[in-house]
């Protein structure tokens, strides 16, 4: 801060009060042709304001100027002046510029221009009326604090546009995965219509991600601008247009900062609910210990697990019944019989292969398969029989021990 006592003209003293009251009252009379001067040095060099003077963005743009030019003279001579208004308005002008579309870039140069423009004048008053060097110090620096605070408040007005803009355009990209979603599906038209106003592309197959609750947020920008998201709580997901590529899944594990992530199959746009469901059940059987725990999980690379316990109630119906001639055993032998019959049938009744697999004699294979066959019968030798009781040995190594 410079010392208010200073030595002007004839070597009287001036006290801070009466400078200001002397410099506003020589800056005054310059505002009219700054203002016009500054507006036209604006439009010349920044493209973005350069329409003709008597559109109403040329007269938005001068009125602009005119408000701060003023603004400054004003504090310079009443520095407590209330400021509240103003400060509003220059926000307002900052989120004015965001919903226009223009950058800070933009705003801010025309700032400097206007302080290129107004220091230009107080030279030239200067020279004209001989000031002391140390009140044109004092100018600069009120100039120059000055034109940093409306750059600051303007980029504050042009943040918050930025954020409300942001919130906006997830919301409805959530509204349109939702309708996406929906059961029935929706029209591709109605589709289409919210798509256009997400900027979103229709693509004609999808993958649905089931994504784990503790990515509960907003979506990371990192997500791309063809992935939809919805990463609140209960059943977060994403939409991923196809092709779903290794490398993209990378990227999507590490823009949700490293969530599990369970990929379902791709699907017709119209389908993506079918996808989403299956995407759940490989999530919650990762989460059960059924499946790998890995970052990523895709539901192609475990189609045999997720048929066979997609529906657990009729799963333990099936087992129930076509494993129950092993129940005349006791517990370790029923194992035992249990991981015999398992291999035997994978290996379509080849005892040499199944002994190979069980670490055992071929004599222990032919043994333990003649209990067997006692015991079930005529089912080993009926297709859909041997089916189902393969599918329910397969499924005793899935669910846990409280599940069988």
């Amino acid at each position: 801060m410079y010392a208010e006592r200073v030595v002007v003209e004839g070597g009287r003293p001036a006290v801070g009060e009466e400078r200001r009251r002397r410099l506003a009252a020589l800056l005054r009379p310059e505002l009219p042709g700054l203002v016009d001067e500054i507006a036209r040095e604006i439009r010349r060099a920044v493209p973005e304001y350069g329409r003709p003077l008597e559109e109403v963005h040329g007269t938005v743009l001068r009125d602009r100027v005119q408000y701060a030019v003023k603004l400054f003279v004003d504090l310079v001579e009443y520095p407590h002046l209330a400021r509240t208004d103003a400060d509003r308005r220059f926000r307002d002008i900052g989120r004015a510029e965001g919903h226009a579309g223009r950058s800070l870039d933009q705003l801010h140069a025309a700032l400097r221009i206007g302080g290129r423009v107004a220091w230009r004048r107080v030279a030239r008053i200067e020279r004209q009326r001989a000031l002391p060097a140390v009140d044109v110090s004092w100018l600069a620096d009120r100039l120059f604090v000055f034109l940093d605070e409306l750059a600051a408040l303007s980029a504050k007005g042009h943040r918050e546009v930025g954020v409300q803009t942001q919130d906006a355009g997830r919301a409805l990209r959530r509204r349109l995965l939702q309708t996406i979603l929906k059961r029935p599906p929706v029209s591709r038209s109605g589709i289409a219509d919210l798509a256009r106003s997400a900027g979103w592309t229709v693509p004609e197959q999808c993958a649905l991600v089931a994504v784990d609750v503790e990515a509960n947020g907003a979506a990371d920008p990192a997500l791309g601008p063809d992935v939809l998201a919805d990463l609140r709580e209960p059943e977060p997901c994403l939409l991923l247009p196809a092709p779903v590529t290794s490398e993209g899944l990378q990227r999507l594990s590490a823009a949700v900062h490293g969530a599990h992530l369970a990929v379902g199959p791709t699907v017709p746009l119209g389908e993506a609910a079918s996808s989403l469901r299956w995407a759940r059940q490989a999530l919650r059987l990762v989460g059960e210990g059924v499946l790998p725990d890995a970052p990523v999980t895709v539901c192609a690379d475990h189609w045999s697990t997720l048929w066979l316990l997609s529906d657990s109630a009729l799963l333990k119906q099936v087992t129930k019944r076509r494993l129950a001639p092993l129940n005349t055993f006791p517990p370790k032998q029923r194992t035992r019989l249990a991981g015999t019959l398992f291999a035997w049938l994978q290996a379509q009744g080849n005892v040499q292969e199944t002994a190979n697999v069980l670490h055992v004699h071929p004599r222990t294979v032919r043994y333990r398969m003649r209990q067997i066959e006692d015991a079930f019968g005529p089912d080993l030798h009926d297709p859909t029989a041997r089916f189902e009781i393969e599918a329910a040995l397969r499924a005793l190594d899935l669910l846990s021990p409280h599940e069988r």
